[in-house]
């Protein structure tokens, strides 16, 4: 088995909601075992195990782990791929998305599996889903032990988690029943979906360096800037697709006149010109005064002058 130990996703925010997560879970494991010490479900946490259609089974099931193997096991893969999805969704949101996964996990396994259940593996494997829809292309490290001795390598995203979501194929159809592998399956394509729909809704921005798994499988727009709205270059393809809108308009005389004398239209020279400190000449529309951008090209967040 192959076990992440980072990825390589800048953070756009703390993720802080993850971190309380994993503490939740933490927490609630160490009641487990204060509960009964002759098992790790007893009787007291025995209701919010998944078993049947119980409102306390289906959120409950999540924060419970049959003992600290499986607890590991998911904290790895909850930490990894978590931070990097609660950064990208923001902590707010972060929250619903990692319940509603989890009950779309657990919808899943009561449909097509007769068994009790227990984990955050559902929920988790839809956090794996989000990832690969919104970093295919980055790469995860991973380690694997070969005869006691440890092998590190990095490889992309989109490769090693399709491989690990053919191995819960496989656990699915020839696997013994102590793995809930409907439960990860249900989760993972849950997470893939919801992912796609944020990207098509656009309700998640993807930065200028990062590429989902839309954009690599959908032709994207000629000569459209895939930089966000903050970026100086975003604000200088704006301009110029005015410019060449302007300069294929024809004006008679009279009207130019008339529009001249409107007082809100603005100076076709109405830009602000500056350097950054790096060197790079930039030219931006006056309506961007005071605002904060990135320079096209060493990147650094310049202010716009006032004037």
């Amino acid at each position: 088995m192959f076990i992440p130990y980072r990825v390589d996703v800048p953070f756009n925010h703390r993720p802080v909601m993850n971190w309380l997560i994993v503490t939740g879970v933490i927490f609630v494991f160490f009641m487990q075992l204060t509960a009964n010490a002759d098992s790790v479900i007893s009787e007291k946490m025995y209701s919010f195990v998944l078993d049947g259609w119980g409102i306390k089974g289906l959120l409950g099931h999540m924060w419970l782990h049959a003992g600290f193997v499986h607890l590991i096991g998911n904290l790895i893969f909850l930490w990894i791929f978590g931070n990097a999805v609660c950064s990208k969704l923001g902590n707010i949101l972060y929250l619903p998305v990692y319940v509603g996964l989890g009950l779309i996990a657990a919808v899943s396994h009561l449909i097509f599996d007769s068994d009790m259940a227990v984990g955050a593996s559902g929920a988790i494997n839809g956090i794996v889903g989000m990832y690969l829809v919104f970093f295919p292309e980055n790469n995860i490290s991973c380690f694997f032990l070969l005869f006691l001795r440890p092998i590190f390598f990095c490889v992309s995203g989109f490769w090693l988690i399709l491989l690990w979501f053919a191995f819960d194929l496989f656990g699915a159809f020839y696997g013994s029943g102590d793995v809930a592998y409907v439960a990860h399956i249900g989760g993972f394509l849950g997470g893939v979906g919801l992912a796609v729909l944020m990207l098509k809704m656009k309700w998640i921005d993807m930065e200028r360096d990062e590429k989902s798994v839309l954009d690599l499988l959908l032709p994207k727009k000629k000569n459209v800037p895939s930089v966000s709205r903050e970026e100086l270059e975003f604000w200088r393809y704006e301009l110029k697709k005015r410019d060449r809108k302007t300069a294929k308009t024809v004006i008679s005389p009279k009207k130019q006149v008339a529009t001249e004398r409107e007082p809100k239209v603005q100076s076709v020279n109405g830009f602000i010109h500056f350097i950054c400190s790096c060197g790079q000449k930039i030219q931006v529309s006056r309506e961007y005064a005071g605002r904060t951008g990135r320079c096209p090209k060493c990147s650094k967040r310049v202010k716009i002058p006032e004037r």
